[in-house]
């Protein structure tokens, strides 16, 4: 009876990985959006992940057995981690990514302003040199022209 309690306990855990596990990849679609081939590749990712991780359990806590109870263990470890710590989790891991993020936010927001400036710089100075391109190309074809009719002449 008490090998049955821990190979429930155990599934209950393994559940409540997995439930973390499916957090991590749902804040990964929050913070990037990514094409439909890419979720479905993302979501086998995390259905590999998932069986391996109950299947390891199950070879550690029940010598690979996989019973009802076992995953009748999974799905509450599972509901119970949505129900009391998702939410928190969700929080906390936003928390974390926002304070990582925002170093890197406030250098490209203080760029931002220069970087503008100096496009508009270029992009200027390339339509300048394109129409003083364009002269000089009108130029030389007024000249080439010029010394092929004396060269006609001759």
């Amino acid at each position: 009876m008490i090998n049955e309690v821990y190979v429930f306990l155990s599934a209950m855990g393994s559940g409540a990985i997995a439930g973390f596990i499916y957090d991590i990849f749902r804040l990964k679609r929050k913070v990037m959006k990514t094409k439909t081939f890419i979720t479905g590749l993302e979501d086998v990712v995390f259905w590999v992940i998932t069986a391996l991780l109950v299947f390891v359990t199950a070879y550690f806590s029940n010598e690979g057995e996989i019973r009802l109870y076992f995953l009748f263990g999974a799905c509450v470890g599972v509901l119970i981690y949505y129900w009391l710590f998702s939410r928190w989790v969700i929080q906390i891991l936003t928390f974390l990514i926002k304070i990582v993020i925002w170093p890197f936010a406030f250098v490209i927001k203080a760029l931002k302003t220069p970087a503008k400036w100096l496009a508009a710089v270029v992009v200027l100075g390339a339509e300048r040199a394109e129409q003083q391109l364009i002269k000089t190309r009108k130029k030389l074809k007024r000249r080439c022209q010029s010394i092929q009719h004396i060269i006609r002449k001759v």
